[in-house]
């Protein structure tokens, strides 16, 4: 074979849209111990399949156990690595803004400048104040995102139509191989394996005519061409140079967009590529590997704007496994990123109460994608027993911390009640300053019996809080004030309770950085009640507390006193009026040294603290109970006791003359972030009473009696790589017997696989909750939970499901049945299809399932 260098003007120079990264596809050259060492260190541990007959034996290490999946390894670190080479630098202010929008880091944005808060100027066109910060979280974004990609694709090493070659360097000319050449008329004639090389381009074939009179190549036989974004494979290639631009055309060809992740492949009758478009005839699409096309488009025409980011296809006929399932005269998606198109359709089947035949639900959404900051989200379900519900969910982003979302659902006529059925979610976060926030919503349905009819969702919810509410916070000053106003529709099995139908708030820190801080607290609501027999007012309530710090070095010893003020004014009962003043002191041991524990260096906290509180007793069996609950009714926690208060709210404020001991024990790791939990951390605390009588929180009582001393409360909580294990506990001393308890275990290696147990015994009833998700194969994975009454055997909910993920689809079914608190149980089922590329999973299935299932990942690709 002869080489040839032609240094010609570049007659395919302007064929690509950008030429960066080639994907190579050759595998690194690791051991099977180093790529499973390295696969544990990107955390895709579970994607790693072990063979033979240690693959079992615990007390083997890993990666001295025999690999059964290498291929597939190599394919999942290398999607992880690629991600790494981010040029996020080369991006300006305004494409960093909206990459960070796109990738649900708004919150994160600070604007700058006059027009940092103008809702009327765009979020792009405003100046950016943390550049730097901002491509940091991106790139963090992006690397979690390509390991989510790993673990939900389960997809083959990457294959291509033809092996990736390496571009030339030079940047002059043409580099040509071939066995044969001839210059005729100007134009060069080559032979014989043939290989056109350039910066931007390679070429090859059996033969092939390059012109330099009207700047066009020509190639036959066995054509092979790559640019930066596509591979073509078939018998004939011609390239035409108009208007400084390149027209690629090809017939009876393969083709591939290699330039992201698997890309869109098929094969098509004629295929045209220019810099913004590529027009195929007659042609194949999908998304799946090359040669593994469970789903593919078959359509006359498919335009792919690249310009436009939309692909459209005319006459497109939908095949899975070969068997149409959807035909349409026009069907539009979006080529990479966020943009509109249909969102996965999902089905449903579930039984109307007292009826034992089975109804269906489907439900088809479509997303609009408005514009980097706005979108909207329309679906039409249809219920067999029911009719067809409409809904819309619109949201929109108005600077770093203000949005608001409208969600609209409507049933015109109910086939079995006859009326109209609709839900109405609006709520708002509004910043008119960096001091002022407003924030509202408005959450009715249309009858109590809403979700369990028609939504067959949130069937524990009990009651719908609509409110607005005006705060004005000066961090700097120590001063916050708050009006608020809002409004409760019971739903479900829920009971009417108290509304706030005004509130006002004022809080002020008075010497805030000196030794002796005080604190004022005013609080006025005005509570209503559906009821009428149930007594309503005005409760307004003063709360007056200082401290000071004693000038001893250790231990910190702080002085506390305190008066609170409250005046009821009832509308069917005399006003009241209350005064209580409180005292007390707090002594705190607390020392700090570095230690290690489980192999990490940590710091260890111990915090021995005696406090004393006393708080005068006052009769308020008279007074009614708004807003007021027992925070002993269920186990009492550590902080419950150490708070010094016994009720919630401020209808009831307990008498007091108390020596509490507590201690807490600490391990965090010395490089832990704000947001990790400590490694251990251990907290023991008892509390004596001095006086047999405490305030009770039953109507016309005033006081109930109880022990000397209380219940210890302790607790134990480590957190350990991927396993956590919490355990608290309420001991009666006097019974030497734990009176309750809750223990919760975790073991979350992986979003797919982990488990979760939590046994509550809350001294009249215990409960087991149990959730988890474990992978059968790479592709295949199980999940479920289970809430069950222990004591009485009612189970009050359990969810099953399956689901199945490839690189090109997926697909999940789940079941749940729930209590319907009137002896029986209601039975839905669930399911939903996801073709990559053309759309993805919706919120419906999705929120049911994390609802139920805590802890579990349930987006599908």
């Amino acid at each position: 074979m002869k080489k040839y260098l032609i240094f010609i003007i570049l007659i395919l120079s302007n064929l690509s849209i950008h030429a960066e990264t080639i994907r190579l596809s050759c595998s690194p050259p690791l051991s099977d111990s180093k790529l499973i060492l390295k696969a544990i260190n990107y955390d895709l541990y579970d994607k790693i399949e072990f063979s033979g007959n240690q693959a079992l034996n615990s007390n083997i290490p890993s990666y001295e156990k025999e690999l059964g999946n290498r291929q597939e390894l190599i394919g999942a670190l290398k999607r992880v690595e690629a991600l790494f080479k981010s040029d996020l630098e080369k991006l300006s202010d305004s494409e960093l803004i909206l990459k960070a929008i796109d990738s649900g880091y708004y919150t994160r944005i600070v604007f700058v400048g006059s027009q940092a808060l103008n809702p009327d100027v765009p979020s792009y066109e405003k100046e950016l104040g943390n550049r730097q910060e901002l491509i940091n979280l991106l790139d963090i974004y992006k690397n979690s995102e390509l390991k989510k990609m790993c673990d939900y694709n389960n997809c083959p090493e990457y294959l291509t139509l033809f092996p990736i070659q390496k571009l030339s360097s030079n940047t002059s000319g043409l580099e040509v191989e071939a066995d044969e050449s001839e210059i005729l008329d100007g134009n060069y004639l080559l032979s014989g394996n043939v290989e056109v090389t350039s910066e931007k381009l390679f070429l090859s074939g059996d033969n092939m005519e390059v012109s330099t009179s009207d700047d066009t190549i020509l190639a036959k036989g066995n054509v092979k061409f790559q640019d930066s974004l596509y591979l073509i494979s078939g018998e004939s290639l011609s390239a035409e140079k108009k208007n400084n631009n390149i027209t690629a055309i090809a017939t009876n060809a393969n083709y591939q967009d290699y330039s992201v992740g698997y890309g869109a492949n098929g094969y098509t009758e004629f295929i045209e590529k220019t810099p913004t478009y590529v027009l195929l005839n007659n042609s194949t699409y999908s998304l799946c590997p090359i040669n593994k096309s469970d789903w593919l488009i078959e359509a006359s025409q498919i335009k792919l704007d690249t310009d436009k980011n939309r692909g459209v296809a005319n006459n497109a006929l939908l095949k899975f496994y070969g068997v149409p399932i959807l035909y349409t005269p026009k069907y539009s998606w979006v080529l990479s990123g966020r943009g509109s198109g249909f969102l996965s359709p999902d089905y449903s089947s579930y039984r109307e109460s007292g009826k034992q035949n089975s109804e269906t639900r489907l439900r088809l959404p479509y997303y609009f994608n408005l514009a980097p900051d706005r979108d909207l989200l329309t679906a039409l379900t249809f219920m067999s027993s029911r009719g067809i519900v409409y809904e819309g969910k619109y949201r929109q982003l108005l600077n770093s911390t203000s949005d608001f979302e409208i969600e609209a659902k409507y049933l015109p006529e109910d086939k079995i009640t006859n009326l109209k059925r609709w839900l109405i979610d609006f709520s708002e976060e509004l910043d008119l300053s960096n001091k002022v926030n407003l924030s509202s919503r408005f959450y009715r349905v249309s009858d109590p019996k809403y979700f369990e009819e028609i939504d067959k969702a949130n069937n524990d919810v009990k009651k719908l809080t609509s409110f607005l509410k005006y705060s004005y916070k000066d961090t700097e000053n120590n001063l916050s004030l708050s009006v608020l106003t809002e409004n409760e529709q019971i739903v479900n099995k829920g009971t009417p309770a108290y509304n706030r139908d005004l509130e006002g708030s004022f809080s002020k820190i008075f010497n805030a950085n000196s030794k002796m801080p005080f604190q004022v607290d005013l609080l006025s609501t005005q509570f209503s009640h559906d009821d009428s027999t149930k007594n309503s007012g005005t409760r307004t309530h003063g709360d007056f507390r200082i401290s000071r710090e004693l000038n001893i070095e250790y231990p910190i010893v702080t002085p506390h006193a305190s008066t609170s003020i409250t005046n009821y004014s009832l509308k069917n009962s005399p006003n009241i009026n209350r005064v209580i003043f409180g005292t007390g002191f707090n002594i705190d041991f607390t020392t700090s040294n570095k230690t290690n524990l489980f192999g990490f260096n940590v710091n260890h906290k111990l915090s021995p603290l005696i406090s004393y509180n006393y708080r005068a007793k006052k009769v308020q069996g008279n007074i009614p109970l708004f807003d007021s609950t027992d925070k002993y009714d269920d186990i009492i926690s550590f902080a419950d006791l150490t708070s010094g208060e016994r009720y919630t709210g401020l209808d009831r404020i307990t008498n007091a003359n108390d020596i509490n001991l507590s201690l807490v024990s600490s391990y965090r790791k010395v490089d832990a972030l704000e947001d990790d939990k400590d490694l251990l951390s251990m907290k023991i605390a008892q509390t004596y009473f001095t006086d047999d009588e405490v305030v009770s929180d039953s109507l016309n009582t005033n006081y109930e009696t109880r022990k000397s001393y209380s219940d210890i409360v302790a607790s134990i909580d480590i957190a350990l790589n991927k396993f956590s294990l919490s355990s608290a506990l309420q001991y009666n001393p006097k019974k030497s017997e734990i009176a309750k308890k809750e223990n919760t275990i975790t073991y979350n290696p992986a979003s797919k696989k982990f488990i979760s147990l939590k046994f509550i015994d809350d001294g009249a009833e215990e409960t087991e909750k149990f959730y988890g998700a474990y992978p059968i194969t790479g592709s295949v994975h199980v999940f479920g939970g289970l809430d069950r009454t222990t004591s009485s055997g009612k189970t009050n909910s359990q969810t099953t499901g399956i689901a199945y993920e490839s690189c090109c689809w997926a697909f999940r079914l789940a079941h749940f049945k729930d209590d319907n608190s009137s002896g029986g149980y209601n039975y839905t089922t669930g399911m939903e299809l996801i073709f990559s590329g053309l759309g993805s999973s919706d919120t419906n299935l999705q929120n049911k399932i994390e609802n139920k299932i805590p802890g579990y990942l349930t987006n599908l690709r």
